[in-house]
């Protein structure tokens, strides 16, 4: 069940996205702008074997970045490599073409709990806290970036048939109106395999897909997203404010 605060920005689920910012591609337009940017360059073998994805695909994702002018090569060939020299406009490209409400599922609720700490503590002790991840405000303020006064608490529901089990856990109650605490169903599931970091037990979405998230997310999204990448060097070197 959608919060009402989200009326206004459904969408289907399938909703068609660019080919390279779907959930396996993905993947690779997140090493470019998380570790390549850092490289002076680099071949699509080497970028296949650091993903985990087919040579195939990456050489798909770097064709369409050439064409959009996001990437660079040089050299012919099999001596060909490549660099990225425009990260923000890649980053930029990928606001565009992604928004969570249109593609994840997002169910609203209310819970008995108190607070998002109780929550957590609670999701730990009871061993759920490995089919989730936190999200959106939850994820920001798990990086010590939070500027809102929102207290909510957002999960990325990596199992979907634990999301019964975590909602009996939390005393959840589904509303339409606001909400306390968010499961969503991920759109990109091998992003989220990528998640490195915790906070008290439970894996926070990696920060540019945090980023990404909130910037479009309607309940004072767009100004978390900015504050972070102000303040995360992983974002603040991909990204410009248009304008």
């Amino acid at each position: 069940m959608d919060g009402r605060f989200l009326i206004g920005e459904k969408h289907s689920v399938y909703t068609k996205t660019v080919s390279i910012y779907t959930d396996k591609a993905a993947v690779i337009v997140f090493w470019l702008l998380q570790e390549g940017v850092t490289r002076k360059d680099f071949s699509i073998r080497e970028v296949a074997v650091a993903t985990q994805v087919s040579v195939g695909l990456v050489q798909k994702v770097f064709k369409y970045l050439i064409n959009k002018g996001l990437l660079n090569s040089r050299g012919i060939r099999t001596s060909k490599s490549f660099f990225i020299s425009k990260p923000q406009k890649l980053l930029a490209d990928w606001i565009k073409n992604y928004h969570i409400v249109k593609k994840c599922k997002i169910r609203t609720y209310r819970s008995a709990f108190t607070s998002v700490n109780e929550m957590i503590r609670a999701l730990d002790k009871s061993g759920l806290s490995k089919h989730v991840t936190l999200a959106l405000h939850s994820a920001a303020a798990a990086y010590s970036c939070k500027n809102t006064n929102i207290e909510t608490l957002e999960l990325y529901v990596i199992d979907k048939d634990q999301r019964m089990n975590i909602e009996t856990e939390l005393n959840l109650e589904e509303q339409e109106k606001g909400y306390q605490v968010l499961l969503i169903e991920p759109y990109y599931k091998a992003l989220l395999n990528l998640a490195d970091q915790e906070y008290q037990g439970v894996k926070i979405s990696p920060e540019i897909l945090t980023f990404l998230d909130l910037f479009h997310f309607p309940l004072r999204g767009n100004e978390q997203a900015i504050f972070m990448a102000e303040r995360i060097k992983k974002i603040s070197r991909i990204f410009k404010l248009e304008g």
